[in-house]
């Protein structure tokens, strides 16, 4: 009797409905064509459309999570997109992830487990209610639930069939392996999108930087200089600078901050408008560093600091006041004799009210001061040896007699010949200075 009662059931739906396409030609169809649909807004619309037009269903509601309660994301036959969500510890949710079947939603019959499921609130029956849930279909990719759907009553009041259920069954199943090809899709074009961005906030980044590099030379009487920065990555934290002071002098420095990248370059730009601020003003090198080292420390990190090293030059006297707050002590190459310039005090933006030495040096003609970073002294090659300060003294040293560019140039491809072809691992930068006479 219940088969016979069934198959009256089919007759009458398909009788109803005589222009209607053939649903199981058109679920079918569908379950084979839904992975080709890669967007989730065109999916969802699809997917329900058909479900709809095949098997004459009233109202139709599309849930998805959306990394949280699982909410309506399209719907048809309600009007406006209903206002109603499910948490993931609804029962209706658990029920969906333990089946990963088609789950039928029975308001008339006490025995349904929409009555006898402990978890289930009133609340949460209501919300079925609103749906006018006949029929659930999850989406269920391995053991993730990433949405489901729910079916109101067809048009013609008849029951789904196993047919239609079978069917259904396979839409979902089609339609949940499009839905996470969707969903990686989107994370994958979004991950792009946002390396392009990034990459072009890095150029622009360096840009910038570039721009906070020395742009004019002053002429200073009797004096050949030069700076060359090459980052390890598209931003760095080396810094160097020359500045314009008064009565002809040469104010020179170069710095190497903790750390790589955006954060190094943001204390790199402040270390530079602290000293040009500061030495607008202040004419004492000591206390300079002093302020300099307050203005860092206050504006970066715990972890953040820098070595720095800050000169004055005087042409006329060929004298060189400086303060070496804890960076690789510059090279004097005179002639066959090398000297170090390490009289100053700790690294600047490392502990607050450091206080500072100033050391002075007496140029003479033909002299070559050479500053760099780490970056060129540990210049690594494939086999994690450094270049070290003594290959890069005996390198200085066939600089005599060289012009401060030409040096420059040298010494940074010795660095990087050295290196071999392997990564860069740090900033490099040399600030060479050459005493005429």
């Amino acid at each position: 009797l219940h088969g016979a009662t069934q198959r009256l059931a089919v007759w009458v739906d398909r009788r109803f409905f005589r222009d209607a396409y053939n649903a199981e030609q058109i679920l079918s169809d569908l379950a084979e064509n839904v992975r080709s649909i890669v967007e989730t807004k065109p999916l969802l619309e699809t997917v329900a459309q058909r479900i709809s037009d095949s098997l004459h269903v009233k109202q139709v509601a599309v849930l998805l999570d959306g990394n949280g309660p699982y909410s309506p994301a399209h719907a048809l036959g309600y009007g406006t997109l209903p206002d109603l969500a499910f948490p993931p510890n609804a029962a209706t949710v658990q029920v969906l992830k333990d089946e990963k079947q088609p789950t039928r939603v029975y308001f008339d019959d006490p025995a349904s487990w929409i009555y006898k499921t402990a978890a289930m609130s009133d609340e949460e029956r209501g919300q079925l209610a609103a749906l006018r849930s006949e029929l659930l279909l999850p989406f269920s990719v391995k053991d993730e639930l990433l949405g489901f759907i729910s079916l109101g009553q067809k048009l013609s009041e008849a029951p789904y069939s196993s047919t239609d259920v079978r069917l259904l069954n396979s839409v979902a199943a089609q339609t949940g392996l499009a839905l996470e090809v969707s969903r990686l899709t989107t994370a994958m074009g979004n991950e792009l999108a946002a390396r392009e961005r990034l990459k072009r906030e890095l150029e622009i980044a360096r840009e910038v930087q570039e721009h906070l590099f020395p742009q004019r030379f002053p002429s200073i009487s009797g004096l050949g200089y030069a700076g060359l920065c090459r980052p390890a990555r598209e931003v760095g934290g080396d810094y160097y600078d020359f500045l314009e002071l008064p009565e002809g002098k040469l104010g020179v420095a170069i710095g190497d901050v903790s750390g790589k990248g955006i954060g190094a370059s943001l204390m790199m730009a402040s270390l530079g408008a602290s000293l040009r601020g500061q030495a607008a003003v202040v004419e004492s090198l000591t206390e300079l560093i002093q302020r300099v080292n307050n203005l860092v420390y206050g504006a970066s990190s715990i972890n953040r600091y820098a070595t720095f090293f800050y000169a004055e030059y005087d042409p006329q006297t060929r004298h060189l006041s400086y303060v070496n707050a804890g960076h690789n002590p510059p090279i004097v190459l005179r002639r066959t004799q090398v000297f170090r310039l390490d009289v100053g005090g700790p690294p600047v933006g490392l502990l607050p009210n450091s206080c500072y030495e100033q050391g002075s040096f007496s140029l003479e003609p033909e002299d070559l001061l050479v500053l760099f970073t780490d970056g060129i002294s540990e210049s690594m090659n494939e086999q994690e040896e450094e270049w070290t300060e003594t290959r890069l003294i005996d390198f200085v040293k066939t600089c005599d007699g060289l012009a401060a560019v030409e040096s420059m140039n040298r010494i940074m491809t010795a660095a990087q010949t050295f290196a071999a072809g392997a990564p860069q691992h740090d900033d490099m930068t040399v600030v060479v200075l050459r005493i005429y006479s």
